[in-house]
């Protein structure tokens, strides 16, 4: 995602399914894990996958850590091994790496970049071994479509950790303001109206982000609560410049300007707006549920003082996710590939790993119970829940409505996402910081620079 999108990559930071870098960590996951056994083969026979999920050398527990969970999968998994690289995913160099030769058997990307991979035959087909896994089934059928190319059905990677936005907000701020702590906004004129009913002289209703690629991030989430889309379903041709695109960046401009429910200042990240929130400069801001760790470890917050709800919405019944996916090199082995897959499988989803790493998650004050993960439906997702409930450290209570939302989960865009974020960042900053900004001038404008992307990578 370049420079510009680093957030993204601590954003979508693997959750409590995986702990701070591997599964494992603790004393009561390398117990539990140790009962299991071990089992060895002979060296002829070993399969080595390499995966680009080691830490950096200077982060020595995280690297331990890591290590214990490979050390830990080995041992239950015979003739399996795995070589950790510090080599996180990018896109400005993966082409040139995977022509090299240089390119591990397994990588950690994010959902926006699955369809140009496919396109371009730079990831490896794994339909047997995901539809051989029992729980492939359960995914979110809005998760699974990430990883799968709606041409043939076939089957490019295993996402293993996925977001939603919603609305962060101050229960004591809406108790003060009268308003019910319990029933965040459900509408955009709901929203508006708790906006301006909470503002005061040295609090905002709002605060949006509009840098780093942020502004068209969110743009793209609120397009959704209304109904809209961004690209073609093709994604040869951008649409984002629809009435309802216009919409989105009306509401905005008028609580700015009309409302002045939002702050003066402009210019966010979500970092600045997480900050805003924690110091009590803010009532609302829009983010995922995974800042929750954030908020505690590094401003101290009483979460208790906090709730998450879903996106308000404007007829669309839908919200944006993303997260992160594991990818497999296309000149790999199918022998690799498959000691990669298992190993990802049961870094990530086996039961008895996971409630290890959550037992040691919450006794080392690690926050357990933010609703982080949205990847499964049915039996398997009951279980990931009751594992939460059951080591919760968090008030689950102020998450009711956002768990219980019934919104559809939208992926990103297919193509370019990026650049089309980059070219609506300007959109957003406009009508934001000029009371004069022209919304659909605006979005026609961002339209026709962003086609010139689609149509080049298109040829």
């Amino acid at each position: 995602m370049g420079t510009k999108l680093n957030f993204r990559s601590s954003l979508n930071r693997r959750s409590f399914l995986q702990g701070s870098a591997a599964v494992g960590a603790g004393a009561l996951g390398l117990e539990f894990l140790a009962s299991c056994g071990t089992t060895t083969s002979s060296a002829d026979s070993t399969v080595t996958a390499t995966i680009d999920t080691l830490p950096a050398a200077a982060n020595k527990g995280a690297v331990y850590v890591f290590n214990q969970g490979v050390k830990q999968f080995e041992q239950t998994h015979a003739g399996e091994k795995i070589v950790g690289r510090n080599n996180p995913y990018d896109p400005t160099t993966y082409f040139a790496r995977l022509a090299a030769g240089q390119l591990e058997d397994v990588k950690e990307s994010w959902f926006t970049e699955p369809p140009l991979l496919i396109s371009k035959h730079a990831v490896a087909d794994i339909t047997s071994l995901a539809k051989g896994w029992q729980y492939w089934s359960s995914y979110n059928s809005g998760i699974a479509s990430i990883a799968t190319d709606p041409a043939t059905g076939k089957i490019y990677g295993i996402p293993v950790n996925g977001y939603a936005l919603g609305i962060y907000y101050n229960r004591k701020m809406f108790k003060a303001a009268g308003l019910d702590p319990d029933k965040p906004p459900t509408t955009w004129e709901e929203f508006r109206g708790y906006a301006k009913q909470l503002k005061s002289s040295s609090v905002a209703g709002y605060a949006e982000t509009s840098t780093s690629n942020q502004g068209g991030w969110h743009f793209t989430n609120w397009m959704y609560t209304a109904g809209g889309d961004m690209q073609s379903a093709d994604g040869k041709k951008a649409t984002f410049n629809s009435d309802k695109g216009v919409s989105v960046l009306q509401m905005l401009k008028d609580m700015r300007f009309t409302d002045q429910s939002l702050t003066k200042q402009q210019l966010f990240t979500q970092a600045d707006t997480l900050q805003l929130l924690a110091t009590n400069k803010v009532a609302m801001v829009v983010m995922a549920p995974d800042q929750l760790n954030t908020l505690k470890s590094q401003y101290q917050a009483n979460l208790d003082d906090f709730g998450i709800g879903p996106m308000p919405q404007n007829g669309g019944n839908a919200a944006l996710t993303g997260g992160n996916i594991f990818i497999f090199n296309p000149k790999s082995s199918k022998e690799k590939i498959k000691v990669g897959f298992d190993y990802v499988i049961y870094n990530n989803f086996d039961l008895n790993v996971m409630e290890s790493n959550l037992a040691s998650q919450s006794a080392s004050g690690q926050v357990v119970g933010g609703p982080t993960n949205v990847l499964f439906t049915g039996e398997f997702q009951q279980k990931v829940n009751e594992l939460t409930t059951k080591y919760a450290n968090t008030p689950l209570q102020n998450y009711q409505t956002f768990n219980k939302s019934t919104a559809a989960l939208r992926p990103e865009p297919r193509k370019e996402t990026q650049k089309m974020y980059a070219a609506l960042d300007p959109v957003v900053q406009a009508v934001l910081t000029n009371a004069s900004a022209d919304p659909k001038k605006l979005l026609d404008q961002a339209a026709q620079q962003f086609q010139q992307v689609l149509d080049q990578s298109a040829s």
